[in-house]
């Protein structure tokens, strides 16, 4: 038995555990008691490994139906018996259960193939526009027949006549959702019949996954799209109104000094008093590239369609703006994948400490890096400005409410990703970011690979 469960997968510490299992079952003294604890106990073991090799290995039909005449011969089970146990205790398995909806269903209906006595086996259900249609399949692919045996299930009819082709409604809140549709073996009815509801049952809990999977995601979205929405008609807001205020301010003040100088033309201390019009309109001038800047930090990535390289580029051009200096840029792999939650973070991290460098550091040098590659995105910021003892500095921001680097940190936790800030008194300053390759749950189809499982012939 060794041999045949480790052609299925299994590791050597469980072939081990099974192998004294099966001396454990074969050292019974009364024969007809062989089928008992040991037998039962053995069943679930074997069940166990093949559940956790479902991801790892692909399985063939006759080697399945050769595991289960080595455990009969050992525990004199009744075959049908064993394979209904191996199949129950697969399909209720939580590892299966809790894979990505579309690996969990080929599992389950590529064990359900394997074990319960058919020639071929389909799930159906109805789309958004109430279409039937395929979900996935094991062994041949369905026909016309099982798709009208599908539908009339789905319909809420019977099917009529006499076949060996069955259908069984896998229901959520009582009400057919899927339709699992079976070819019985000749003399495998009953058994086939048997194991649907174990299959059956195990779908339905796939399939609400799924449905709340959905919905989760329809929900993220819409919270992410009303957030875009209110940071856009803020973005507007301020570009109507108090940038608008402050064009039409410093227009006032040329006319008012142009004014001024035709009135004092004769008279002294003119040079000085121009002097103080133009100190007032460089400070009109600088809030009003404030809050064209606070304008465009507030564009959602939605409606913007920055891609990230863009973006940062974007921000360095307005810092080397307000500064005059340069700042040496790297961008390494492909942004395009990022999710708008990494998108965002990255972005206000470096605009965060642009604003930190430019306000507080007097620093002559600056350097930004951002990779991304398969297993994670990181970016970091370094200048040679006068630096700060980065303890007190947290202490004293949380105290006082203020949010720069607090707020870069908790962005960073918020995503599963690491926040980190090396200075000291004299400088130099390292901020340094790193988040998960994570994106939001998809429903999309597995790859190939993953799915490649349990596939029998």
């Amino acid at each position: 038995m060794g041999e045949v469960l480790a052609s299925l997968g299994a590791r050597r510490a469980d072939v081990r555990r099974t192998e004294n299992l099966v001396r454990l079952a074969a050292q019974s003294e009364e024969p007809g008691k062989r089928s008992s604890a040991a037998g039962f106990q053995l069943v679930a073991r074997i069940a166990d490994v093949l559940a956790r090799a479902a991801l790892d290995h692909s399985w063939r039909r006759s080697d399945l139906r050769g595991l289960v005449r080595e455990i009969a011969k050992v525990t004199r089970l009744p075959a049908e018996t064993i394979r209904f146990e191996l199949l129950a205790r697969v399909a209720r398995d939580p590892r299966i259960i809790e894979l990505s909806p579309p690996v969990a269903i080929e599992v389950e209906l590529s064990a359900f193939y394997a074990l319960a006595g058919v020639a071929s086996v389909s799930l159906w259900t109805r789309s958004d526009l109430q279409r039937l249609e395929l979900v996935s399949h094991a062994g041949p692919k369905p026909g016309r027949p099982a798709r009208d045996a599908a539908k009339t299930l789905l319909d809420g009819a019977m099917p009529k006549g006499k076949t060996n082709l069955h259908a069984r409604a896998v229901l959520r809140w009582q009400r057919p959702d899927a339709a699992l549709v079976f070819q019985a073996s000749e003399g495998e009815e009953e058994l086939a019949s048997v194991a649907s509801r174990e299959t059956a049952g195990a779908l339905a809990l796939v399939l609400e996954r799924e449905a709340l999977l959905v919905r989760s995601a329809s929900r993220e979205r819409a919270l992410v799209e009303g957030g875009e929405r209110l940071l856009a008609r803020l973005g507007f807001d301020l570009h109507d109104g108090p940038i608008q205020d402050v064009a039409a301010l410093a227009g006032d003040i040329h006319l008012f000094r142009s004014q001024l100088e035709a009135i004092l033309a004769s008279e002294a201390g003119v040079a000085g008093l121009a002097g103080r019009i133009d100190d007032l309109d460089a400070r009109v001038r600088a809030v009003d590239r404030s809050l064209r800047q606070m304008v465009h930090s507030l564009e959602s990535p939605t409606v913007a369609r920055r891609p990230l390289d863009e973006a940062v580029r974007g921000e360095i051009e307005a810092f080397t703006n307000l500064t005059d200096q340069d700042v040496d840029l790297v961008l390494r792999g492909d942004f395009s994948e990022l999710t708008d939650s990494q998108r965002i973070a990255v972005l206000r991290i470096v605009q965060e400490s642009l604003t930190n460098i430019r306000e507080h550091s007097a620093a002559t040098k600056v350097s930004i890096s951002v990779t991304a590659n398969a297993d994670e995105i990181s970016a970091e910021i370094c200048d040679n400005g006068r630096g700060f003892d980065v303890e007190q500095t947290f202490v004293r921001a949380a105290r006082n409410g203020r949010f720069g680097l607090v707020g870069m940190s908790e962005r960073a936790r918020l995503l599963g990703g690491r926040f980190d800030v090396r200075s000291a008194p004299g400088g130099p300053t390292t901020i340094s970011l790193v988040l998960p390759a994570w994106r939001p749950a998809t429903l999309e189809a597995p790859l190939s690979a993953a799915v490649n499982a349990l596939s029998l012939s």
